[in-house]
């Protein structure tokens, strides 16, 4: 299993169990590579959500061209397209020039349902023969849905039931 993603409700536990299959494959912090979804806080309540690289040794760009999706009102939620097409292919295009061993996705979601050239690249780290380690949504979108749908993509929901336990059971899969 090179390609495994994790789905499941809000605030679960996905990324805590990504985390504990990540430390027990025993791989050097330097052969990892790819990203986290981080939110950003105003007035102690989230405005908004920014990519976060992981071994990327590269220029970053200032704050604002790391934003994802932002809200203006704490109602609508606005997807920041420009982002993942810069930034987003830029950390994917690293990911795909080095030789790290295993790629984080943390998370895909629907901020990116029109970033065309992102999507392209991460069915092209898919397609590569690194590991692949993410978070996917839950929602349906025609992106999400290209994932799920692949035949090399495992996509196991955690749950209440199983968070405990199962990095185990995936970390003797992926090892």
């Amino acid at each position: 299993m090179n390609n495994l993603f994790l789905t499941g409700k809000i605030n679960i536990g996905k990324t805590t169990v990504l985390n504990s299959i990540i430390d027990r494959l025993n791989i050097s912090n330097n052969n990892i590579g790819g990203f986290s979804t981080k939110a950003f806080l105003e007035n102690e309540k989230v405005k908004g959500f920014y990519i976060h690289p992981i071994n990327y040794c590269l220029q970053r760009p200032e704050f604002e061209k790391t934003i994802i999706g932002y809200t203006p009102d704490g109602i609508r939620w606005i997807e920041n397209t420009k982002t993942f097409e810069d930034f987003g292919v830029d950390i994917l295009n690293y990911c795909l020039r080095n030789t790290f061993e295993l790629i984080i996705m943390d998370e895909l979601g629907f901020f990116e349902n029109k970033a065309n050239i992102f999507q392209q690249k991460v069915h092209k780290i898919i397609d590569s023969d690194k590991k692949v380690l993410g978070i996917i949504k839950s929602h349906q979108t025609i992106f999400l849905n290209s994932i799920r749908e692949r035949k090399d993509v495992n996509v196991v929901e955690i749950t209440k039931q199983n968070r405990d336990c199962i990095s185990t059971k995936l970390y003797n899969k992926i090892k």
